[in-house]
């Protein structure tokens, strides 16, 4: 059986809705075709079917809050004995998003039927108003949908200033007129480019563009199967790291509340911080899967100088990279012990620096997380009860995750083949100078070339052999923290702002606790 899609148009009292649904339901194309409309408000206008193929329940906003599981079960029977082809949903203004999803996510309801599209009507004569004095509903409705129906704007400045207010809540969204009928058609029936589609259209893309562009490669001489020999190895190394990482982060997302959370994770500076260390002892992890953890944790309350403490510490202290850096450097456990010490210290730091100086700037790409991903998961899963509901939430959210970070995951590794095929050649053209020098070199490079921290220490050390030692350990504390893929990574779920202000400090502490304490420690 096929699953009934569901079209969802939100928006403050008197937005607009119900003329939307009269305008696109009521089409004649569209008269062969049964609907089912669910109303949770109802304003001056009411919805009537043209061509009697839509069936109307609604649900007044008492039920809403007071009588919630009536809601799906009245669905499931009305679907069960009548073929529907769409449903469409009048979702009450101030009522948060999330709820709507609970609902759908029911176990009654999650097989028959699934949120498709999400529609948001904004009248632009009083959105800023609204957006100031009603709490958090209205923001949320905006985060979560597809694309934004305007009408009311008076003016081409006007226009463009809504869109600058409702990109600012979520980014990139597209913005149509009530009057571009044929746009909206468009935009509700066209398919949702699904994660997994694009990654493999992704890796088909690339294939074909290798082997047209082959020819021309093997004339230039360009190294590419060299870049393609680094490409692969690092993905090889890197995705199952990541596939744990997605399956960590999705469990915290689904069965461990943001309450449990907040009650549980220790809320002073100090202990929060020393939570953070030991979770990255015990987390046997590389850099690709701790981003997908750091991002559930700060979506989880978690405070941010803990989690930014574990997610540059884990990489670089957990016990898989302790037995490659011993295996690497001859069993010297000087090195791993000088390793280990210092990146906690620069974790340290780091997360010291974000509880010291706050930042205003938005950590979050809208300050709503991200609510809804491309799965139909969502922050509200504490409102899934059963088993069932978490473990069909968990599978959905894990794949959605991991092909959504995947794709960054390839594009990060394929700038870090290239450098490291280009960069490593000129580097060892050159001499070591200055410590200094040295060592900023050494983290330039571990940043470029984006080794798996499972693994780096192999490559550092063939640079012991050029560089001082004290200089090596920059290349090993800086690079497992932050490098190309990961900055890529992290601009999938965080603000571009906070990724340069994090990447900045990592930076610095990093150079400051190697510079000052490396030969200290190594003896060098």
């Amino acid at each position: 059986m096929p699953v009934i899609p569901v079209f969802v148009v939100t928006g403050f009292l008197d937005a607009g809705k119900t003329t939307l649904l009269n305008k696109l339901l009521n089409n004649r194309g569209l008269r062969d075709a049964q609907m089912l409309v669910l109303q949770f408000e109802s304003g001056e206008e009411e919805f009537s079917s043209r061509y009697r193929n839509c069936h109307v329940i609604n649900f007044p906003k008492r039920l809403l809050e007071q009588h919630t599981k009536q809601i799906p079960e009245e669905i499931y029977n009305y679907l069960l004995k009548n073929p529907v082809d769409d449903i469409w949903v009048e979702w009450n203004g101030v009522t948060p998003f999330a709820q709507l999803q609970a609902l759908f996510l029911h176990p009654s309801l999650n097989r028959l039927c699934q949120i498709e599209k999400v529609i948001h009507m904004a009248n632009a004569g009083n959105l800023e108003n609204l957006l100031g004095k009603t709490g958090g509903a209205l923001p949320e409705q905006i985060a979560n949908c597809d694309f934004a129906i305007v009408r009311g704007a008076r003016s081409q400045k006007d226009y463009y200033r809504i869109r600058k207010i409702m990109r600012n809540i979520n980014p990139g969204v597209k913005l149509l007129g009530i009057g571009q009928t044929q746009k909206i058609y468009s935009e509700v029936y066209r398919k949702k480019k699904r994660p997994v589609n694009t990654f493999c259209m992704v890796i088909l893309l690339f294939i074909i563009l290798y082997l047209l562009a082959a020819p021309l490669l093997e004339l230039s001489q360009a190294p590419m199967n060299t870049v393609i020999n680094v490409f692969l190895g690092i993905m090889l190394q890197a995705v199952p790291f990541l596939l744990i990482g997605v399956l960590i982060s999705s469990l915290i997302q689904v069965f461990i509340s943001k309450d449990a959370i907040e009650r549980k994770f220790p809320q002073k500076l100090g202990w929060g911080m020393l939570a953070a260390i030991l979770g990255g002892f015990c987390l046997p992890v590389c850099d690709c899967a701790s981003i997908p953890i750091f991002r559930s944790l700060v979506r989880k309350g978690v405070p941010l100088a803990a989690a930014v403490t574990f997610m540059t510490a884990t990489p670089v202290i957990n016990p898989v990279v302790m037995l490659s850096t011993y295996y690497a450097f001859n069993g010297n456990l000087q090195i791993v012990a000088a390793r280990i010490g210092l990146g906690i210290i620069a974790s340290v730091l780091t997360g010291l620096w974000f509880a010291i100086r706050p930042s205003g700037a938005r950590v979050l790409p809208s300050g709503f997380d991200g609510i809804m991903c491309s799965c139909g998961c969502y922050e509200g899963a504490e409102n899934i009860t059963t088993f069932g509901g978490k473990l069909s939430l968990f599978i959905r959210h894990s794949q959605a995750e991991f092909f959504n970070v995947g794709k960054y995951l390839m594009i990060g590794a394929f700038v870090a083949s290239v450098l490291q095929t280009t960069i490593t050649k000129a580097i060892y053209l050159q001499n070591s100078a200055d410590f200094a020098v040295s060592l900023l070199v050494m983290m330039l490079m571990a940043f470029s070339l984006s080794l798996c921290s499972s693994s780096d220490a192999i490559i550092a050390r063939s640079f012991a052999s050029r560089f001082p030692l004290e200089a090596v350990m920059g290349f090993l504390v800086f690079g497992p923290m932050l490098d190309i893929k990961n900055v890529i990574m992290l601009s999938s779920g965080f603000s571009k702002r906070f990724i340069a202000r994090l990447l900045a400090v990592t930076f610095t502490m990093c150079f400051l606790v190697v510079f000052l304490l490396a030969r200290l420690v190594i003896g060098g």
